[in-house]
């Protein structure tokens, strides 16, 4: 199985016999310059300078898998291909034409690649473990692993930051409502989060902040949400329905969310979605001003203990509404807290740090990765497996975002450790 990462990789560094080489219809080829890799639209390689029949062409070169991926990737009649001057390809299956109706020059590889190089590749990317590289990690030098960690963690938070955008975008760069929805998105951890951020754009935080009570927040909130219409005999339910049916007309609430798209199965019954609801409005309403509470912490102890605020008195003995659970304190956990800090807050940081170029922002985003504990999860004890040391969700945000972006997806060549890797 070729990737045309391989090949990128190959062509960049030109690991491959440069002697005698020819084209698919017999002229001969030098290559003085492979050009820089383009990451964006158009040809893989521009300002290249190749030699045909010593002949001197500068433009473009791009690279397939098989010639027929030309027409495949709709290059046919695509304006941005018109300079390609060289088409590498690893097998040649059928002549491509330019828009002039002649021949592009084809460069096959098949044969050409050196055997140790082809041979470390394909013995990473046909493994069938869930880390290609798993049974050679062993082999890779320690600061490339760090360096690739620092890689993807930093892709992870600047990827959750641009959601976050988004966000902002949407709401015509108002920080505090978005703040709001983004913070709902992570009440939903997962299984509910989009559900979450419907409801937070469906109930904006201006309409709730013109009560005190936070009864009239939750009626609001469970309103919107589709969820107070599960049961008619629950006394606690029906006096939210009455209040929101009132405020749904005074606010002109929209929202089209109903019971049946929130998930209740095979969630713990702590992850109920009723449960985050209930703790999400108390939250808000003990503080409201979001945006400086998550930018102007004093220290991390005392945002965690503000993120574990108990919900109403209703829901500390119920899990649902109709549904009676043992009283208990339904304040959320202090792992689902360091959750909310690390997926939901430092992402929030780096955006913010990017929007006001401001490195205290960043650097408080980091700390909080630097000093809460190591996430447990499985992707996490495959690391370990492997002898990874992790010690803090630092390092475990970056390896879930390596096992996710690069491991999963076979992008071994796009990856520091699969090229040392190859290159051996």
């Amino acid at each position: 199985m070729i990737q045309e990462e391989f090949l990128h990789f190959v062509w960049l560094h030109q690991y491959f016999n440069p002697k005698q080489l020819i084209t698919t219809d017999g002229k001969s080829v030098e290559v003085l310059k492979p050009g820089y890799h383009n990451h964006l639209a158009g040809p893989d390689f521009k300002e290249a300078s190749i030699k045909l029949e010593g002949i001197l062409w500068a433009g473009s070169v791009e690279i397939h898998v098989k010639s027929s991926d030309w027409s495949a990737h709709k290059h046919d009649g695509d304006s941005n291909y018109d300079n390609v001057v060289l088409h590498v390809v690893f097998t040649h299956d059928r002549e491509i034409l330019n828009a002039d109706g002649q021949p592009i020059p084809t460069l096959e590889l098949k044969g050409l690649v050196k055997p140790g190089l082809l041979s470390r590749y394909k013995t990473i990317v046909e493994s069938q473990t869930d880390i290609p590289c798993g049974n050679s990690f062993h082999k890779v030098k320690a600061v490339t692993k760090l360096s690739m960690l620092e890689f993807t963690l930093v892709r992870r938070l600047e990827r959750k930051g641009d959601l976050f955008k988004e966000i902002l975008e949407s709401n015509n760069q108002d920080w505090e409502q978005s703040t709001y929805q983004w913070l709902a998105s992570g009440f939903g951890f997962k299984t509910n989060s989009e559900n979450m951020l419907q409801l937070a754009n469906a109930v904006p935080l201006k309409v709730l902040q013109k009560h005190a009570d936070l009864k009239q927040w939750e009626a609001l909130l469970f309103g919107a949400s589709g969820l107070l219409n599960a049961s008619d005999n629950d006394a606690y339910a029906n006096e939210l329905r009455r209040e929101y049916a009132f405020l749904e007309r005074k606010y002109e609430v929209k929202s089209s969310l109903s019971y049946n798209q929130w998930h209740f199965s095979g969630v713990r019954p702590s992850n109920f979605p009723t449960v985050r609801i209930a703790q999400f409005a108390a939250l808000v309403h003990s503080h409201p001003n979001l945006f400086s509470l998550f930018t102007h912490f004093t220290d991390l102890v005392s945002l965690q203990k503000l993120l574990q605020v108990s919900p109403s008195e209703y829901w500390k003995s119920h899990l649902n509404f109709g549904a009676k659970s043992k009283f208990q304190n339904k304040a959320m956990s202090k792992s689902a807290a360091q959750g909310l800090m690390i997926n939901t807050i430092a992402p929030l940081l780096v955006a913010y740090s990017e929007y006001k170029d401001d490195a205290d922002m960043l650097d408080r985003a980091m700390n909080i990765l630097m000093t809460l504990p190591v996430e447990q999860n499985h992707i996490i004890r495959k690391w370990q497996t492997l002898g990874w040391n992790v010690n803090s969700s630092f390092d475990t945000q970056g390896l879930i975002e390596l096992y996710n972006e690069y491991c999963l997806t076979r992008k071994c060549m796009k990856c520091k450790i699969g090229i040392e890797l190859v290159k051996a």
